[in-house]
Formats: C-alpha cells, sequence, structure tokens
C-alpha cells in the first residue's frame, strides 16, 4: 500500500494499495553433448548454469544419463529453477565412435612335420582386455611351402570395436630326407 499526507494543508490526504509483481528471469544455461571414440569411459553432458547477476546456479542443473558404449544416447537434462528462475528442460547428444581393437598376429616359420600349423595372435581392447572374435583359420596349412598373404579376420562382438582384417606370410620347410646306411651284415654290396 502507499500513503499521502498532505502538510501544506491544501491537499486531502490519500492512500490505496497496488499489485506489484516480479517475474522470474531465465537462467543463462549452456549443456554441451559429447562426441568422442569408445574409451571404456561413461561419457555425459557438461554445462553451467548462470543467474542474472552472474552467481553460479548450477546446483539446479541436472545433467541427465551417462553412456558407456556406442553409439552413446541422449542426455535428458533439466533445471530445476526457484523462486527466482524458470525451470527449462532440453537434451544433449551422447556420441560414442567405434575405437580399433589391437590386434598383433604372429606368422609362424617352421620345418614340415606333418601336423596343421596356425598363427597366433590377440585381440585386445582399450582396456587391454581380451576381445573374442580373431579367426586366424585363413593361416593354417599343412603341407611344406611359402604362404604369402595369409588371410586373418576380426570381428568385434561387443559393438565398441571396428571389424578388421590382415594378412601374414607364413612358411613351412621341407623337412630333410634322413637316410640311414645299410646294415654291411645282410651282405649288400659284398663279392665273393
Amino acid at each position: 500500500g502507499w500513503t499521502f499526507a498532505d502538510v501544506a494543508g491544501n491537499y486531502n490526504d490519500a492512500s490505496g494499495t497496488v499489485d506489484d509483481a516480479i517475474g522470474k528471469a531465465n537462467a543463462a544455461i549452456v549443456v554441451n553433448g559429447y562426441t568422442g571414440v569408445y574409451d571404456g569411459a561413461a561419457h555425459g553432458a557438461t554445462g553451467t548454469a548462470t543467474g542474472v547477476n552472474s552467481e553460479d546456479l548450477g546446483g539446479l542443473l541436472h545433467l541427465g544419463a551417462s553412456f558407456t558404449g556406442v553409439p552413446g544416447g541422449t542426455a535428458d537434462w533439466t533445471f530445476d529453477g526457484d523462486s527466482n528462475y524458470n525451470s527449462d528442460s532440453g537434451t544433449a547428444g551422447i556420441v560414442i565412435n567405434k575405437a580399433n581393437a589391437t590386434v598383433t598376429v604372429t606368422p609362424y616359420n617352421t620345418t614340415y612335420d606333418g601336423a596343421a600349423h596356425t598363427a597366433t595372435g590377440t585381440a585386445k581392447g582399450v582396456l587391454n582386455e581380451d576381445l573374442a572374435g580373431l579367426a586366424l583359420g585363413g593361416t593354417t596349412h599343412t603341407a611344406a611351402g611359402s604362404y604369402p598373404g595369409d588371410g586373418w579376420t576380426f570381428t568385434d562382438v561387443t559393438g565398441n570395436y571396428n571389424d578388421a582384417s590382415g594378412t601374414v606370410d607364413d612358411t613351412i620347410g621341407t623337412a630333410a630326407l634322413v637316410i640311414t646306411p645299410a646294415d654291411a651284415s645282410r651282405g649288400y654290396g659284398q663279392t665273393n
């Protein structure tokens, strides 16, 4: 309410009321998504909320879900608002791209022994974890010979890695022929 009191005596005193209102302000909200290569860690949105006097309103900002695996997802963020600020909400994209596995294939160079031989290898993930999906069957041979360009493949089963393929050069050398001399007591090569 308001009042007017005349001090000169020329006017009537008066009073009344008015309805005052101060509307809520919008906070300055900045929310950023994430784009990166799979690294085994959880990733989510980042952001800030600032008031009209540059005050930090981050405690009212909730950034939503985090994602670890490919392809990521959508973080639904919210700003609670309060008696001075309007609430708000939105989305931020979290994009996680496939990583390259570390595939190591070791060729063989051995001598023919009648057994099948296959290159050896491993597929490791970004956290040095063993990964399934390495196929070395294209490097298997039994006969003596040179096998340049033997193929291997890696097919990811987790969804977090790129498939890969490559070749190695494998060799199986000929075995030495072992000849034992004839037994002289049998009379081979003797003349009478």
